[in-house]
């Protein structure tokens, strides 16, 4: 059996009409594959997991452990879609609407900048459940006026809904790559959540 060996590298340029190049990105170690358009595509461009289960406090905002999405060499282009799919368990405390917050930074903390907060547009239940929310953040434009849509966490009406909405401006060019595009959230008032699984991709 023969092995391929390639090097790590940085986007290349946009191959002639008719081409396509493969690339391993060297931020995010995945094969790349950019078209005669300059449209990068492939599997998932970065993933990510938690391995432990995580309580969060009623009032403080909790990024999510696991969430963040390491942000390839060539930064996010149009059409990159980003998906997180959280496992969590309410007790029947909290009648709060959730704030799902998508941060771009190195530290995969709060300290990440934020740059698209959205508020559920329905306030929790007071009943205990459990179920899988879901999460999105698609980039309308690229560049470095780029725009960021998407939608909080939804899934059961217990947990209120997950709201959607865009962003300002964004720098989303190449200046971010090797940052995290994670997620936090704010569960309000007395609401006690424990957080068993999260799972991130990436793709475009």
């Amino acid at each position: 059996m023969a092995d391929i060996l390639m090097d790590n590298q940085t986007a290349p340029s946009t191959p002639a009409s008719g081409k396509s190049v493969l690339f391993i990105d060297s931020t995010t170690k995945k094969l790349v594959q950019t078209d005669d358009g300059g449209i990068r595509r492939g599997g998932f461009l970065s993933r990510n997991s938690s391995t432990a289960a995580q309580g969060l406090l009623a009032t403080t905002e909790v990024y999510l452990t696991g969430s963040g999405l390491l942000v390839p060499s060539f930064g996010l282009d149009a059409g990159c879609t980003m998906v997180w799919y959280i496992s969590v368990v309410k007790t029947g405390a909290g009648v709060a609407a959730p704030v799902w917050t998508f941060r771009i930074g190195p530290n995969q903390s709060t300290a990440d900048t934020s740059r698209l907060a959205l508020t559920s547009t329905g306030a929790q239940v007071g009943t205990a459940m459990d179920g899988i929310l879901t999460a999105m953040l698609h980039v309308r434009t690229s560049g470095a006026s780029g725009v960021l849509d998407g939608s909080g966490g939804a899934g059961p009406a217990n947990f209120g809904g997950g709201g959607s909405g865009a962003s300002s401006a964004v720098d989303l060019t190449s200046t971010i790559a090797g940052q995290f595009v994670g997620l936090t959230v704010t569960t309000g008032a007395s609401a006690a959540w424990t957080v068993n699984a999260v799972s991130a991709v990436m793709f475009n």
